[in-house]
């Protein structure tokens, strides 16, 4: 059995240690995220809690964990015993924190059919899921950000009703899952879906520490916990039991806080003041400064609770309250005359919000332009391949327990049956197999093997033009707009990306497969363009590196943007011709099926002066050019894009690349 790291024994980190406090003394706050960097104690921390939460009282032989003196949060099995004035049986257990593991099943989460008995008596009955297991305790989501949307689709469902509500299979059934949703996240793989991000009424933002002294402490204790665990954990042991009593005597004290109406009223005009999304951040602040002051040992919520829990409750909804310190938000009331002084700069930066704050966009420094996207404009068609692990832009088939099920299927080996499936299909042969009275008699041929369906892990692999030919000013800046643009697609859609550049003699791989979207576009806005247009190369780096990655996943989902104006003017093979070798190359990608689409970025673009239109000859280079554009991406089995119909939103004179030399 792994030995966990205790509690108290974590160094630094403050803010975090408190909001994971804060929510074990009130159920009610709806979660808590932790977000930062690999290897800054988060999931530690959140299993380390599992030693300090507090008893509960629940029914001993239910297997959703019931309160034993509340009916209307029992499950019907309770009610029904309660309400026949049965005794219930009744012990006290640990809170516990469970876990939720990425591929998690849909059936696994929200239970399933009990298949034995399904099959051996004809009885439909269900077996209980992650939900039910996470009654009354803490659910835990390492990862929370890479969730496949069905299952946070059904996360969302119950957090918000506080039960789970399975209706499949032919089978209805419900029971409580009121559960505190923690979850970890790294923001360099991708930003969490705004709908899911709302729900946690507590986010903090972790960090590692720029303390020299706390970072020489921290790696001491945990080669000390590695050297010997036991004797590590005896010497937190009295700190530990002091940590639970303390939980324990504030959860008893929770009932009895109070927070006076005015202290509310305060509460909720600084809401509205700092423009905080919905209601959602009133009603949180309120939990969270309850949770706070029963914690410290008052029966009152104070200003200082309410100043910390806005800390808490502000980051995801109120744009800048995350750059204040912990500490900080501790001794501040939330309504100095400094936030009043402050109130015009935040009239001005209303309009300012990143895309990220706002639904889910490429988080951008300030000054910065944030670029927008028709996610149609770029959307291949649904992934047909038979795959036994999935992926996430498109959606496919999926021969594995895991995705939604969307239909069944004849199968040889069935090993993931699917219940409404085998019922109807047996049900036309019981007269001739007699069973007895309800016995439903199965055989081996009625089995249905499920056909699920979610989306595959993607990488989208850009292929970008950056010689001369694009250092005309129009064509240059629309070209930049839409790289920049696609790139928030991909981070919006969680995929990875990765950027390949072509320019003078060859090409070059600029940004290695990443979910840092940060990374790509930094590195595209640093770019610089110039020489001849070795598209070629650039095919072969791009097809090169989507073998090598589908080598390390082969169920992964590859899309190639290629985004080039097609004068292609380098050959790759000694005494070769530059277009047969372009269209060699692109043959390839047709060849392996791999998705692509070819974006156009000449193609009606031209700062040429008008009076050059008047030239018959020019007209008809240019209309050759674009056909054989069009004949280059049916070679690739692309789809063909003039850049030109992206969305026009973005400030084109804020793009601008520097010139340079291949």
């Amino acid at each position: 059995m792994e030995v966990s790291y205790p509690f108290t024994g974590i160094v630094d980190q403050q803010a975090m240690k408190r909001a994971l406090l804060i929510n074990a003394v009130n159920p009610d706050v709806s979660g808590v995220l932790l977000r930062g960097e690999r290897g800054t104690a988060k999931s530690t921390a959140v299993r380390a809690l599992a030693e300090v939460l507090p008893e509960i009282a629940v029914v001993a032989d239910c297997p959703y964990g019931c309160p034993p003196a509340d009916p209307d949060r029992m499950c019907s099995d309770c009610q029904q015993r309660h309400a026949a004035g049965d005794d219930l049986p009744v012990e006290r257990r640990r809170m516990r924190v469970v876990d939720l593991p990425l591929n998690a099943s849909e059936d696994r989460v929200v239970g399933s059919i009990d298949l034995q008995r399904a099959v051996e008596s004809g009885e439909a009955t269900f077996d209980p899921g992650i939900l039910a297991d996470a009654n009354r305790n803490v659910l835990y989501v390492d990862e929370v950000n890479l969730l496949d949307d069905h299952i946070v689709d059904v996360l969302l469902d119950a957090a918000a009703m506080g039960e789970n509500i399975v209706e499949r299979e032919g089978v209805s059934f419900r029971h409580p899952s009121e559960f505190v949703l923690v979850g970890t996240m790294n923001p360099e793989e991708g930003g969490l879906r705004p709908q899911l991000l709302d729900r946690f009424d507590i986010v903090v933002d972790v960090g590692a520490s720029d303390d020299p002294g706390e970072r020489v402490e921290i790696a001491e204790c945990r080669e000390a916990f590695d050297a010997d665990p036991e004797a590590f954990r005896a010497a937190y042991a009295d700190e530990q039991r002091a940590l639970r009593e303390r939980l324990r005597a504030a959860r008893e004290r929770l009932g009895r806080v109070e927070m006076a109406e005015d202290r509310q009223r305060d509460a909720s005009y600084e809401a509205l003041r700092q423009r905080a999304h919905g209601m959602r951040a009133d009603i949180a602040v309120s939990r969270i400064a309850r949770a706070i002051a029963a914690l410290d040992g008052e029966d009152e919520v104070t200003e200082s609770s309410v100043a910390e829990a806005q800390y808490f409750a502000f980051p995801h909804r109120v744009e800048g309250v995350a750059e204040m310190t912990f500490g900080e938000a501790a001794l501040s009331t939330g309504n100095d005359e400094d936030a009043e002084e402050g109130e015009d700069d935040d009239d001005e930066s209303e309009g300012d919000d990143s895309a990220d704050q706002q639904g889910g966009g490429i988080p951008i420094a300030e000054g910065e332009a944030s670029y927008t996207v028709d996610r149609t404009a770029i959307d291949p068609e649904k992934d047909r391949t038979m795959r036994s692990a999935l992926a996430r832009r498109t959606p496919s088939r999926v021969d594995v327990r895991s995705g939604r099920y969307v239909r069944s299927r004849i199968r040889e080996d069935v090993d993931d049956v699917a219940i409404d499936a085998t019922l109807r299909a047996a049900a036309p042969h019981q007269r001739q197999r007699g069973g007895e009275g309800d016995e439903l008699v199965i055989e081996p041929r009625d089995l249905r093997q499920k056909l699920r369906e979610r989306t595959a892990r993607a990488l989208v692999v850009f292929v970008v033009d950056a010689s001369g030919s694009v250092m005309s000013g129009r064509q240059m800046m629309e070209t930049k707009r839409g790289l920049l643009s696609l790139i928030e697609d991909a981070y919006r859609a969680r995929n990875r990306v990765a950027v390949v550049v072509f320019r003078g003699e060859g090409a070059f791989t600029l940004v290695e497969p990443t979910r840092n979207h940060r990374q790509a576009r930094d590195a595209v806005s640093g770019l610089t363009v110039g020489g001849n247009t070795p598209l070629a190369h650039g095919l072969v780096e791009a097809y090169q590196l989507v073998q090598r990655e589908q080598r390390r996943d082969q169920e992964l989902y590859p899309l190639v943007v290629v985004l080039s104006d097609g004068q292609s003017n380098v050959e790759y093979r000694e005494d070769g011709d530059a277009k047969e070798d372009t269209f060699r190359a692109a043959a390839m990608f047709d060849d392996d099926d791999i998705p692509s689409v070819f974006v156009d970025t000449g193609h009606k673009i031209d700062t040429t002066p008008d009076e050059i239109w008047t030239d018959r000859k020019a007209r008809r280079m240019k209309r050759k050019r674009h056909e054989r554009n069009r004949e280059f991406a049916a070679a690739m089995g692309a789809d063909y894009l003039p850049l030109i119909d992206l969305p026009r939103d973005v400030d084109l004179e804020a793009l601008d690349w520097e010139e340079g030399t291949a």
